[in-house]
């Protein structure tokens, strides 16, 4: 790993020495294996290298970052990037980056994940399990994975990183209209159960079949992790400084005041054993653990350097990467790996105390109508199950949960003892350690 954050401090080098006044070079290298099945088959093996080098750079205010997957001419790539900052208008929000000399833990990834061959075991046991379960037809993915990551800032900023996890996703149907959905997300090879999570979804879609259309109106929700997961994304990501600034979240004002009930602590800990652990964030940072609402109480918002500065705090190691996508920009803050703290119930003893709810498996669509205000929508997926009077009396279809999603987590009163890692590519990420939760009187319209 050493050779890459070498790579990285050569490419930082040529970025100061054509004229950059800062500059941040990352190099990634990773090796990817997927098992794609469906109708209870195997239909594709891939497995693929890549090598990647992001670069940011400033010449004085005037800032500017891209990436290339062809490093033999990197050197040249970040000569010409400085030249385009030069030409660049000035960023009257940029702030520097991160500068000292930093110290990091030691990753150690699981050799026996590393060195996997073979992978499509995992998916032949979790479709075997899925249909002795009472499944007729299941697909999902299957994803081994291995990143190594090189760093180097004009800020003092030099270190190397090495992560590996893997990650199964089983959706399984009982009827064309009664699925089950299961992950499992680990970063070492004795924690993948391939057979529980094939046995859960499948179980899942027994239990979701014959649904009825759902009705409207008010309804406590039971929300497994799954679910729970497409709402942290979208609450986490409006944690970020720079979201708060352009009035995209509900969280503006609202450090030190109450976002959630008494129940709810969340945090962000990439230094905990996970799929996203990391030593440090795109800055070079070390990374830490932040919590952001305690006791219902939001804290803090997440944080890189130059929105610390213009918040007149500290970064909270939450730089995110260094080239922008659609959906971000450059070294945006972010969040890395979100935990919900689990709470004392168990899942049984929540639908025995709910008189009239809904046990939500997992939701897609989730879109706000008032980023600022928290209005929003999501599309309940997979089993929808009916609880009447303390008891699971079926399954319905077609609901959607139109409220407000302050309004959501104030009204969580049970949070479950046990809590799993989750990941489903677009609608749960980044992964996150989140328990079975219960919020009262949600609103529930009908999606068609």
């Amino acid at each position: 790993m050493t050779r890459l954050s070498e790579f990285a401090e050569r490419v930082m080098e040529a970025s100061r020495k054509a004229g950059a006044t800062d500059a941040i070079a990352e190099v990634i290298e990773s090796h990817t294996q997927q098992v794609r099945f469906s109708n209870s088959q195997i239909d594709a093996m891939n497995s693929w290298t890549e090598n990647h080098l992001a670069l940011f750079v400033a010449v004085g205010k005037r800032v500017v970052s891209s990436d290339v997957r062809i490093l033999d001419s990197a050197e040249a790539f970040a000569r010409d990037l400085v030249e385009t900052a030069k030409r660049t208008p000035p960023s009257k929000s940029y702030g520097g980056i991160a500068s000292g000399k930093f110290k990091y833990r030691t990753s150690r990834p699981d050799r026996k994940l590393v060195q996997l061959k073979g992978p499509s075991k995992f998916a032949l046991d979790a479709i075997s399990a899925a249909e002795r379960a009472g499944a007729n037809n299941v697909g999902g993915t299957f994803f081994v994975r291995h990143e190594r990551v090189g760093l180097a800032s004009s800020g003092g900023a030099l270190g190397s990183d090495e992560r590996a996890s893997v990650d199964l996703s089983v959706r399984a149907f009982a009827q064309p209209e009664a699925s089950g959905h299961a992950v499992c997300c680990t970063p070492r090879l004795s924690g993948m159960d391939a057979r529980m999570t094939g046995e859960r979804a499948g179980e899942l879609a027994v239990r979701a079949k014959n649904p009825l259309h759902g009705g409207q109106g008010r309804a406590d929700l039971i929300v497994e992790p799954l679910c729970l997961g497409s709402f942290v994304q979208s609450t986490s990501d409006m944690m970020s400084a720079l979201r708060v600034e352009i009035s995209t979240s509900m969280f503006d004002k609202k450090i030190g005041k109450k976002v959630a009930s008494d129940e709810v602590t969340l945090v962000d800990d990439p230094t905990k054993a996970s799929t996203t652990a990391r030593l440090f964030d795109h800055e070079g940072v070390p990374s830490r653990r932040n919590v952001m609402i305690k006791d219902g109480t939001l804290k803090t918002y997440f944080h890189n350097t130059s929105t610390a500065k213009r918040f007149k705090t500290k970064t909270t190691a939450n730089a995110g990467p260094l080239t922008p996508t659609a959906f971000t920009f450059a070294a945006q803050p972010i969040p890395f790996h979100p935990i919900v703290v689990s709470g004392d119930w168990t899942v049984d003893e929540m639908i025995a105390d709910t008189s009239h709810g809904l046990l939500l498996n997992n939701t897609w669509y989730t879109r706000y109508q008032n980023y600022a205000t928290g209005e929003f929508s999501s599309i309940p997926r997979d089993a929808i199950l009916a609880v009447e009077h303390g008891e699971v009396v079926g399954s319905v279809k077609n609901v959607r949960v139109s409220d407000n999603m302050l309004n959501f987590w104030k009204s969580i009163d049970a949070l479950s003892k046990d809590s799993e890692e989750i990941y489903w590519w677009d609608e749960a990420a980044p992964p996150s350690d989140l328990p079975t939760v219960r919020a009262r009187a949600m609103n529930i319209t009908r999606s068609s």
